[in-house]
């Protein structure tokens, strides 16, 4: 992977600061998709975040002065929008633009919500409606529009209350869930979305189809697959993650390490020759840590070995004594 570099970065996640202000759908989108080309853009962009919040106690008593042979008005900041003046020097204009790029959230309504590895958030959007993250996960809400969402990475659970005049959406990439009233689960992994519903309907926006999902039913968007697949996601297993448990029908052993790297705050490599291998069953986390990896091998017929870089998993050497 080429990485860009870092001023450019920087300049790039400024861009999209202002922009966010007053996005539609389309630009959370292209934002998405941004994030999700480097690990880098979402740290970069956290950092002008975090500059915004810095500089948010300092605005109400900031003021720039012109020359004084200028004699002209002294020009404050204003925290509720740009500042009344119509002409301003070249030093102020660059001052002006510093604000502007580090303002206050004010600037747009949208704000993220991110858990660290193995921690669990639910947020209340409205009175009726729910999102649960899981670990690892980075969502998108709106604080003035309790019916959108956008999952940038990560898995995240839904309780949607279904208005049919305004209905709730999520955005995942370039694709859109719209629900129908429901409870649904969203997983976005590098090269793959699953969307799986435990109650009521959404309806898949993806690839120009328009896939509709009842309860008990899921999708897997997989990267440089020739379309979409359904699948089956008992109503029960859709969310127990929250509970400590994965249930699975033949999924490869690739997506079970990704649901217990997210579940247990670790990162597990899987070994080529067994990636694909497929996994029935159900697994109840009763803690973290090597213990419970380990006591995991025998469920899974895998050896789970340690690291610095976190765990590996392979295939069982029967020969080994």
């Amino acid at each position: 992977m080429i990485h860009d570099p870092e001023d450019s970065v920087q300049a790039r996640a400024i861009q999209w600061h202002l922009k966010l202000r007053d996005a539609d759908e389309a630009t959370w989108e292209a934002f998405a998709a941004w994030l999700a080309q480097d690990p880098s853009h979402a740290r970069v962009y956290d950092e002008v975040e975090h500059l915004d919040q810095t500089l948010e106690a300092l605005l109400p008593g900031v003021e720039f002065r012109r020359d004084a042979a200028a004699n002209r008005k002294p020009v404050r900041a204003s925290l509720w929008g740009w500042p009344r003046v119509g002409y301003y020097g070249g030093a102020l204009a660059a001052s002006l633009a510093v604000l502007a790029v580090l303002a206050p959230r004010f600037l747009t309504d949208r704000y993220e919500v991110v858990t660290g590895p193995g921690q669990h958030l639910a947020v209340k959007l409205d009175a009726t409606t729910e999102v649960s993250l899981n670990g690892s996960t980075r969502v998108t809400l709106d604080h003035r529009n309790a019916r959108f969402a956008a999952v940038v990475s990560g898995e995240a659970l839904f309780r949607v209350r279904h208005d049919s005049a305004k209905p709730f959406r999520v955005l995942v990439g370039e694709n859109r869930i719209e629900d129908v009233g429901t409870v649904f689960d969203v997983v976005r992994e590098v090269g793959e979305i699953r969307v799986s519903v435990a109650e009521g309907e959404v309806i898949y926006k993806a690839r120009g189809q328009d896939v509709p999902l009842s309860a008990g039913q899921g999708v897997l968007d997989a990267a440089g697959s020739s379309g979409l697949r359904l699948t089956a996601s008992p109503a029960a297993s859709v969310g127990a993650w929250r509970e400590g448990h994965l249930v699975y029908s033949g999924e490869p052993l690739s997506q079970v390490a990704a649901d217990l790297a997210r579940t247990l705050g670790v990162h597990i490599a899987v070994a080529p020759a067994i990636a694909r291998r497929s996994f029935s069953g159900a697994i109840v986390l009763a803690g973290t840590g090597a213990a419970e990896l380990n006591r995991l091998q025998p469920v899974l017929n895998v050896s789970l070995a340690e690291s610095a870089d976190g765990w590996t998993m392979t295939p069982i050497d029967h020969g080994a004594r």
